[in-house]
């Protein structure tokens, strides 16, 4: 059951959320997303994909290129952060993962909060809960969750609300289609980042180990032999897993992060976070 670490807690108040910073242009609107919306502030062009809003087709661009692209425009939104965190059991598979989701979740609600952002946290389990950074700091986080990861975001999605920066950090190891989860978390958002947080042992389980694997949500057993053949298995599955993720929030304009929890975590901030435009040093 962790609080969040020194670590996290200096990192936090050496940084800002960064992602959506422009010049101000007003008192509702003082960010601009990077959401595909209706406002007439052109961001970008991209090429078509599938789902794309076939109004937002760029003709022009087509005639000139011979290929298929839409305009895409930023969204204009509050300054708000609207973190999620996934309580499921399979987060504290490993103590150094439970850790690291925390962690990160703290990084990001200080360094928006830091940069005068509203920050809102749910706690993503069978029954969502909203917090403030207070109690995510100052009470032991417990993971505990036995709900499907999709049903549960469904419940917390009706704590959302439409406009803010919307960041979501699970392990995301469940089945479902990556677009029917991405989408609907997209959904009215001003931006979408996803961070998915994995133990070494999720990233790449040793070839010879015996386990018993425990389900998260009903504690039904499976005793695995892990052969190499079950290993490169299961890493061609989370592979497909992370790309569909990746392609899924890419499409929606957002940022996908697929983090170990074993390595440092002012790497993910250095190598990621900050070259992304996610965060910025104060």
């Amino acid at each position: 059951m962790p609080r969040p670490s020194p670590e996290a807690e200096r990192l936090g108040e050496r940084h800002r959320l960064a992602l959506f910073e422009v010049p101000r242009r007003g008192v509702a609107g003082e960010l601009l997303g990077r959401g595909t919306g209706s406002s007439l502030e052109f961001h970008d062009r991209r090429a078509y994909a599938p789902g794309d809003d076939v109004r937002h087709l760029d003709w022009r661009a087509m005639a000139r290129t011979d290929q298929t692209l839409v305009r895409v425009y930023r969204e204009e939104l509050l300054p708000r952060l609207e973190l999620v965190l996934d309580l499921s059991r399979s987060m504290a598979s490993d103590d150094a993962k439970a850790q690291r989701a925390l962690d990160l979740a703290y990084l990001f609600a200080r360094a928006a909060e830091l940069g005068g952002s509203e920050v809102r946290i749910t706690l993503c389990a069978a029954r969502p809960e909203r917090v403030d950074l207070e109690r995510l700091r100052g009470r032991e986080t417990v993971f505990d969750g036995r709900t499907s990861l999709a049903l549960a975001l469904s419940e917390a999605s009706s704590l959302f609300t439409p406009g803010g920066l919307r960041v979501v950090i699970s392990d995301f190891l469940a089945p479902f289609d990556a677009r029917e989860l991405v989408r609907p978390l997209a959904a009215r958002s001003g931006g979408l980042v996803l961070v998915q947080v994995l133990s070494s042992f999720d990233r790449s389980p040793a070839v010879g180990s015996a386990l018993r694997l425990v389900d998260a949500e009903d504690d039904t057993t499976l005793d695995a032999w892990l052969d190499e053949a079950t290993v490169d298995g299961y890493r061609r599955r989370l592979k497909s897993l992370i790309d569909g993720l990746e392609l899924e929030t890419r499409r929606a304009n957002g940022r996908f992060f697929s983090f170990t929890a074993d390595d440092p975590l002012a790497l993910h901030v250095d190598r990621d976070l900050i070259p992304s435009g996610v965060l910025a040093a104060n």
